[in-house]
């Protein structure tokens, strides 16, 4: 899960938070989270809030139902734009969903966007259709978008017999074994940075697809790992907006400010890395926090890992956004969420 000289993410976490001079994690705002998300656990289960697109997710009965769900997350980065007016939509849906809409769409159609053999060659006018939008506003970072299918497909296809099935396959039912097979082969899904003078990861987009299989197969057949809970939460733009929302975390007035006025934050920047190694911690100890409950009520249950508690948070925002939205979440142009 490490790479040599990479803290791994949660040690990254933990090592930016204790340096952190823009984001604070405050303790009185992840008990009170803590005890809102145990209130939440029924029956040895996290209840996710309902957001209403289980039609369009990949389907675990699908021949390349594994490839399918590779795809997803290969793309799976950068869908904001500063205005709501011009956002990329497909269906109704936006955002990541929007992403799966297209991708579904494209399935029943009868493209083989799920297979290297097609989207390792896929050409601008190809992509571009399987995109297209209910308006005319384009996927961003469409360029970088073109060269990742070619790139991950290309690397499924020399090394791999041409499936990412391969890859669950040599991973040997560990989480943490397949995020090393990601991160060290596919060069896209190296979510790293200096911070410090530490190199630090995040592995957003590599820990996301470990537990998208997971949770996709109900985690059994192609999704069974027995190591998941060393995942931790998906470094996003999201996530930060809902604990900063709940009083998990806060923000320095000078960041805050640049975050009300859409200022780009550059990916690998102190104030982005700080944003996002916070968030790492800030779940790691929420989690702790739960188990802690649990324990001290005797209660018969099992405490969410960081993957679920990400999901929770991340759906909650889909689910609350206008209240949410009160709090402004950083922009920044990058490949890696």
């Amino acid at each position: 899960m490490v790479r040599e000289g990479v803290l791994s993410p949660a040690d990254s976490g933990e090592f930016i938070a204790k340096h952190a001079k823009h984001v604070k994690i405050i303790e009185g705002g992840r008990k009170k989270l803590a005890t809102e998300i145990l209130s939440s656990i029924k029956a040895n289960q996290l209840q996710m809030p309902d957001t209403g697109a289980d039609s369009i997710h990949p389907y675990k009965d699908h021949p390349r139902a594994v490839d399918w769900v590779f795809v997803v997350d290969a793309l799976n980065f950068c869908f904001w734009s500063k205005s709501k007016e011009e956002q990329w939509s497909v269906n109704g849906y936006t955002g990541y969903y929007a992403l799966e809409a297209a991708l579904n769409r494209a399935i029943k159609e009868g493209v083989e966007i799920a297979n290297p053999e097609f989207y390792s060659k896929i050409t601008k006018e190809q992509l571009r259709d399987i995109m297209k939008g209910d308006n005319n506003i384009e996927i961003p970072l469409f360029d970088q978008r073109l060269s990742i299918l070619h790139e991950v497909g290309s690397i499924l296809l020399d090394k791999y017999n041409g499936t990412f099935e391969t890859c669950v396959k040599e991973a040997n039912k560990s989480a943490v074994n397949l995020l090393d097979i990601v991160v060290s082969n596919f060069p896209c899904f190296r979510d790293e940075a200096i911070y410090r003078d530490q190199a630090v990861s995040f592995y957003k987009r590599a820990q996301i697809l470990v537990a998208d299989l997971w949770n996709s197969f109900n985690g059994a057949s192609w999704g069974e790992f027995e190591d998941i809970d060393n995942m931790t939460m998906f470094a996003d733009y999201r996530v930060p907006q809902v604990l900063v929302y709940f009083g998990v975390m806060s923000y320095s007035d000078e960041l805050m400010d640049k975050l009300k006025k859409d200022v780009l934050l550059d990916s690998g920047s102190e104030e982005e890395v700080e944003i996002r190694g916070c968030s790492i911690h800030a779940v790691e100890l929420l989690k702790k926090s739960i188990e802690e409950n649990i324990k001290e009520k005797d209660l018969d249950l099992k405490a969410p890992n960081s993957s679920l508690i990400d999901y929770y948070l991340w759906c909650y925002r889909r689910k609350h956004a206008k209240e949410v939205e009160r709090i402004p979440y950083h922009k920044t142009l990058g490949i890696y969420y």
